[in-house]
């Protein structure tokens, strides 16, 4: 039995669930088919749309995001979180929060989107270019394949900001089998210096300070979220940063000489008011509203190293205001965009991390409130090789942090009330 493409006219036309010719099956592939006033109407599938970014955006990021924004198609947070990136990497070691902590405003930022459509490369490769036109001592490597690699780049220049334009040929790398990428870099993130020596090799990268720009298809996150990257913490290191462009400009104008002009000195104005060191300082008000912040966030995977996060955005927004202190309203900002990168995380989860944890938790209370156990016999009377080592000892440390189970010369117990 033959479908016709135009169908009797109907009143109120109805979607047509099997009668799409074979020589369109392709075109009309995962999409949803109907008639509507005798044509046939092809709808996308729909997409989940993004979590809107906080209305934080201020300074000379904040111009530089919309401004480009309003010459392409990339979302201008792509723009401002890029700029971010790219400002954190040439202010550290120049800006210091006073805290015993140090905080460093260096950070790895990774735009998350669809591939071509989201332009998320246009936004890192366009913020890139501007610094290394403003900045002389800015510093991009477009590629890495190696640790060995890394250690050369860094000690020809110590500020590096590695430029993935695509993360999945440096997610590709790190899973070699020989290789110590990862926890080279993974080290990096909160050390300026790594070790690692064998037979044949020898790396000692030392004042080094690594940044990471890049650009991953939600696929190439699913790639990080297994044992092999989760054993060492390295997707909590990551600041994803989500979002769709549109379809604009088929031709897009370069943008003006005058607002680039602008934006270069409003930069400059920046770099010469942080001067070769400025420590800043926080105000009682806004110590005491991070402090209720700190202490309420959720015991969540997710919600790991956002304090990291947000003690190092807290000067990096400050200058970008260029505010001789942090105050209220810059933890404001840091808070807001920290709890947007928690929705974030709890979003793009491909394994549901927190309720896998959950679940281990309450599996180790109920082998625990029969009797000790040593680590070895908990773990196989979990089956924690099910949900992986990182998983177990994520619900172990959580029980602990809880007072819900005590250990003692490497033996678990359970904690009664």
């Amino acid at each position: 039995m033959s479908c016709a493409l135009t169908p009797p006219v109907q009143e109120s036309p109805q979607p047509v669930t099997g009668c799409v010719p074979a020589d369109l099956s392709d075109t009309f592939e995962d999409r949803t088919v109907s008639f509507h006033d005798g044509a046939v109407v092809c709808e996308e599938p729909q997409v989940q749309p993004p979590l809107a970014f906080p209305d934080i955006m201020s300074g000379v990021a904040g111009s530089f995001g919309e401004i480009y924004a309003s010459y392409l198609e990339p979302p201008a947070h792509f723009f401002y979180m890029a700029f971010l990136t790219c400002l954190g990497n040439v202010l550290t070691g120049r800006l210091v929060v006073n805290s015993e902590l140090s905080p460093e405003p260096r950070f790895y930022a990774v735009i998350v989107g669809a591939s071509a459509d989201d332009r998320k490369s246009t936004a890192i490769a366009k913020t890139a270019a501007f610094f290394e036109e403003v900045v002389p001592e800015f510093s991009v490597c477009h590629g890495v394949g190696s640790a060995e690699g890394l250690q050369r780049k860094l000690v020809k220049s110590p500020k590096v900001v590695l430029f993935c334009d695509e993360f999945k040929a440096f997610v590709s790398k790190c899973k070699i089998e020989s290789s110590v990428l990862l926890p080279c870099v993974t080290t990096l993130f909160e050390s300026d210096r790594y070790e690692a020596h064998t037979a044949k090799s020898r790396i000692n990268i030392k004042n080094a300070a690594l940044s990471i720009l890049a650009a991953c298809t939600t696929d190439t996150y699913e790639m990080i979220m297994d044992t092999h990257f989760l054993a060492i913490g390295f997707p909590n290191r990551l600041f994803l940063v989500p979002g769709h462009g549109q379809r604009r400009f088929s031709f897009p104008n370069r943008v003006s000489e005058d607002e680039k002009a602008m934006l270069e000195l409003h930069l400059r104005r920046l770099l010469d008011f942080v001067g070769e060191r400025r420590e800043l300082e926080i105000t009682e008000n806004a110590r005491r509203l991070y402090h209720e912040w700190y202490m309420a966030l959720p015991q969540s995977v997710h919600a790991k190293r956002l304090d990291t996060y947000a003690m190092r955005f807290m000067g990096l927004l400050a200058v970008n205001d260029l505010k001789p202190s942090i105050d209220e309203e810059t933890v404001r900002k840091v808070i807001a965009l920290c709890d947007w990168q928690l929705q974030v995380r709890r979003r793009y989860d491909p394994i549901d991390a927190d309720s896998v944890v959950a679940r281990l938790e309450e599996k180790i209370r109920r082998v625990l409130q029969t009797g000790p156990k040593k680590r070895r016999e908990l773990s196989k009377a979990v089956n924690a090789h099910r949900a992986g080592l990182w998983m177990f000892n994520m619900a172990l440390s959580n029980l602990l942090a809880a007072g819900q189970i005590a250990e003692s010369r490497k033996t678990y117990r359970f904690v009664h009330d």
